[in-house]
């Protein structure tokens, strides 16, 4: 019988040196698929090589589009936008990025087909990305709103392009939107009401896409011919998010992570953390591919309360529990609102983490979309956190106990290869101390 792994994080002394976190997940999904559509051969460096990822790249794969992992880079042979049937589902795994800009790019192409995932992936709602397709002229169907996906044949309804007001703040809905009408004559456009991360529009248009944005507004027209690219995957910031917060909750701790990406969108984080007195700073800031890398110096800091709302929080989704921990060692009271979209991630990351953090004895008060948090620089930890099978929710109390009096063990680690797959590795690597236990 297999034996089980859970982790264990334990009070460090300091964590110091000079690191690289792994690749963008969100850039690296993306470049696969838009590489998969351009005629010519496209050259993907760093890409990251996790479960995620995989995923991605094993569905392009049985749709008819060749991926060769060469030396120090993947190779992806596009195919025009051309794909094959394959004789099964498509299976995705955990990963709703993949899952849904797969779907608004097959949408569009005339071919039936159906499209899977886990457990925690078939709870997601997709009634999000169904509805605009629909408006599209194209074909869903869903079970009551979840997984699996059918995308049906266009027979005698004619996609046509739209002019979409998005309510909420999501990339993945936009870039749905965006990847069916690559193969829709004519221009759609979106008003973004949230502005949210733009990795898409920026590859896009690297690709050379006939893409523009205009503050809120992104029109796209078709039809498109993408030029096959060389492009180089920065390192993740949401990555970066767990060493960052680690680094400034231990003591004598000093950092640097090279090459993260910087784009506006995803370093939220970064603004709150500042605003809580964390020492932090950007140096040898520059752009790739349409993209602004850096590196981030870190410093342990007596951290101070903030209050987040609304409007910047799809600029730090992803980041949210990580700031959590964070906000649960700083001096004050902490006040969150606008969450409701934490609530449709791989597990309901608002309760998640309210659970998580009052039972490693942090003072919280939860809200239907919203939390409160006393902060204070000795939590007690010493208890086991159920994980929801969630790997933020994994790795942010693992950074937490890094912290706290009596550490942190964790229900299940291995969901975090979806997304950090070497995450113990590299903070123990720094001077952190994680480990396994058996069970």
């Amino acid at each position: 019988m297999k034996k089980l792994f859970t982790l264990k994080s334990i009070k460090s002394k300091s964590l110091n040196g000079i690191i690289y976190v792994p690749s963008d997940k969100s850039i690296s999904i993306r470049a696969l698929i838009i590489s998969s559509i351009c005629l010519g051969n496209s050259k993907i460096f760093n890409l990251l090589e996790s479960e995620d990822v995989k995923h991605t790249m094993k569905s392009l794969e049985d749709l008819g589009i060749k991926i060769l992992k060469k030396k120090n880079f993947y190779e992806v042979y596009g195919n025009g936008g051309y794909f094959e049937k394959p004789s099964y589902n498509l299976y995705l795994g955990n990963s709703g990025t993949g899952i849904r800009l797969l779907t608004g790019l097959l949408a569009s192409r005339g071919i039936e087909i159906t499209l899977t995932g886990d457990e925690s992936l078939s709870s997601r709602p997709m009634n999000r990305i169904i509805e605009p397709l629909e408006l599209m002229n194209l074909t869903i169907e869903s079970n009551k709103g979840c997984l699996p996906l059918k995308i049906k044949k266009i027979d005698k309804k004619i996609p046509v392009p739209i002019n979409y007001n998005l309510k909420i703040g999501s990339a993945q809905v936009k870039s749905a939107i965006l990847f069916a009408s690559t193969n829709i004559k004519g221009t759609s456009t979106i008003i973004e009401n949230f502005p949210s991360r733009d990795h898409t529009e920026i590859m896009l248009k690297f690709f050379g896409a006939d893409i523009i944005k205009k503050k809120n507004k992104i029109a796209i027209s078709s039809p498109n011919f993408l030029k096959p690219k060389v492009l180089t995957i920065p390192g993740d910031f949401s990555s970066a998010a767990f060493l960052i917060v680690a680094t400034l909750i231990t003591k004598n701790s000093k950092l640097t992570i090279k090459d993260v990406g910087l784009n506006f969108y995803r370093i939220g984080l970064l603004e709150i953390l500042k605003k809580m007195k964390a020492k932090i700073s950007i140096t040898n800031k520059k752009k790739i591919n349409g993209e602004f890398i850096g590196d981030i110096n870190v410093s342990s800091s007596k951290l101070i309360s903030a209050s987040v709302n609304k409007k910047i929080i799809p600029r730090l989704i992803d980041e949210l529990p990580i700031l959590f921990v964070a906000a649960s060692f700083a001096k004050g009271e902490s006040k969150f609102s606008g969450l409701e979209e934490l609530k449709f991630k791989e597990s309901d990351r608002l309760s998640s983490m309210a659970i998580a953090l009052k039972n490693s004895g942090v003072n919280l008060e939860q809200k239907k979309n919203s939390l409160t948090i006393v902060g204070s620089n000795i939590q007690s930890g010493g208890n086991i956190v159920q994980t929801f099978k969630d790997h933020r929710i994994a790795m942010s109390m693992l950074v937490f106990g890094l912290a706290s009096e009596k550490g942190i063990v964790i229900d299940d680690e291995s969901m975090i290869k979806t997304s950090f797959p070497k995450f113990k590795e590299i903070l123990n690597l720094v001077g952190a101390k994680i480990e396994f236990l058996s069970k």
